[in-house]
């Protein structure tokens, strides 16, 4: 997941979670709340006009009543009913009970409040603490009935409201208390996700950077989430692959520059020697007769011009690996090309001892691009190479041409003795001409092959060596039109 998205649902989540858990911490805490203020919504102020009521019409009933099964029942149902809103109640006749179901406890409470208040004018009603006595007397056949109501757990409205706004006032503040914990944990648990989703890859980068720092670029990042991060440490890992390519490829560039060096110090030491050896003796008068001036001329001339075909050949091998020389590209068919570069190259080394056999199974309407004049460079060279280290008079060379599914393939074969398979690699280095050649410049100047490959590469094809009784070069060329 991104981490803006990470960032969005954190803060959603921040307002989302804390509510939900308010809600329900709210709904227990209310729940008690109205288990512990249960009885006080009833309103007081009413059951005590209705129990008063209830008591003044009951009693007006048995005093009218007309027999004692009468009266015994008329009194029955009314402390059935007064104990049913939880009102206990004791009839007496002249001070002598008649019925009750005082327990002991509103017994004891009957006295100490009725006791005091006993003078008071008919019927009466008084409150003591959470208690209220009902009195009510009335006069039947010379007797005086009193009936005594008393509710133990009477609240007038008063009492009541203060009792909720104490409880309100505890649920209020137990709701808010608990409420900032909730909000507190979840924004710490939440902050402490996403700052574990930055702070640790940020701490990947710093790694990676320090370590390219100091140098050291053989070390990987690995990153799992698909995030900015991920795309970040993803790029960032890339940049040292690519830059751990580079300093390589400098190395080697380096190197190879080094090899170049040497290779041309070599081969233009051997016959610059050569020309101021005959120089000398020249001038010393060595070759004293016109036969050995005009030798001793004939070999500097020679080396003279071998070393022109070096500097050409340094020229445009610097040109190459520069990216300077320019190539003048044809749609040319291979079949009409090939068979005239061939045609080309017998001419050119007629008297060499070469001996060519040529094959094309092309179809005419295989057409590759290319710059003609610089192809037939690398054919040419590529013979040359061959007929120079020919181990018999004659040279056998291989020509054969192919269609490949989107490719020509050029391959030449020659019948020499190969070169051995750790040498193969470096058959395209500059200058890399192996032990026994070096010892003879005049032979190759170690460009040859290393000329092709970089004009082959301009082309967007391939080059290749490989021993088949023999070595063998394989070049593939692209075709670009197909009729």
């Amino acid at each position: 997941m991104l981490i803006k998205k990470r960032i969005l649902l954190s803060n959603i989540l921040m307002i989302i979670i804390p509510a939900v858990l308010i809600m329900i911490v709210t709904g227990i805490v209310y729940l008690s709340y109205l288990k512990i203020s249960k009885g006080a919504s009833v309103d007081d102020a009413e059951k005590y006009i209705a129990a008063q009521s209830m008591i003044a019409e009951y009693s007006n009933q048995m005093q009218y009543s007309q027999t004692i099964y009468d009266f015994d029942a008329v009194q029955s149902e009314l402390q059935k009913r007064l104990l049913a809103s939880g009102i206990y109640s004791k009839i007496t006749r002249d001070h002598q009970i008649v019925a009750s179901n005082f327990t002991k406890e509103v017994d004891s409470l009957s006295a100490t409040i009725d006791g005091p208040n006993s003078s008071m004018p008919k019927p009466y009603a008084v409150q003591s603490g959470h208690a209220l006595l009902i009195s009510y007397s009335f006069p039947k056949d010379s007797y005086l009935f009193k009936v005594i109501a008393i509710d133990p757990n009477f609240r007038i409205r008063s009492n009541e409201w203060v009792t909720r706004i104490k409880v309100m006032g505890s649920y209020i503040t137990i709701t808010f208390i608990i409420s900032l914990i909730i909000i507190a944990l979840t924004n710490g648990v939440i902050s402490s996700n996403i700052f574990k989703n930055i702070i640790v890859p940020l701490d990947m980068l710093n790694y990676g950077a320090e370590q390219i720092k100091n140098g050291n670029l053989d070390f990987e990042i690995k990153y799992e989430r698909m995030d900015e991060f991920g795309v970040a440490i993803a790029n960032f890992d890339e940049m040292r692959t690519r830059l751990r390519q580079s300093i390589q490829t400098q190395l080697n560039y380096e190197e190879e520059r080094k090899e170049l060096v040497a290779g041309i110090s070599h081969d233009l030491r051997t016959p610059l020697t050569a020309i101021k050896g005959y120089v000398k003796g020249l001038k010393d008068n060595v070759a004293n007769t016109p036969e050995k001036q005009q030798r001793y001329h004939d070999i500097i001339y020679k080396k003279t011009c071998e070393m022109d075909v070096l500097v050409d050949r340094l020229f445009l091998f610097s040109k190459l690996d520069t990216g300077h020389l320019p190539f003048y590209f044809e749609k040319v068919k291979s079949k009409e090309y090939f068979g005239e570069l061939v045609r080309q190259i017998i001419e050119d080394f007629e008297g060499s001892g070469l001996k060519l056999s040529y094959s094309n199974r092309c179809s005419s309407n295989s057409i590759v691009t290319i710059d003609p004049d610089q192809m037939k460079r690398v054919f040419t060279n590529i013979v040359e190479n061959s007929l120079k280290y020919k181990q018999l008079e004659s040279c056998q060379v291989d020509f054969m041409v192919s269609r490949q599914g989107n490719e020509v393939v050029i391959e030449i074969c020659d019948d020499g003795q190969g070169v051995p398979e750790e040498i193969l690699p470096k058959l395209f280095t500059s200058f890399y001409r192996g032990d026994a050649s070096r010892n003879n410049p005049t032979q190759s100047s170690g460009l040859g092959l290393s000329i092709a490959e970089r004009i082959v590469k301009a082309h967007h094809g391939s080059i290749i060596a490989q021993n088949k009784n023999g070595l063998a070069i394989t070049i593939k060329l692209p075709v670009v039109e197909v009729g």
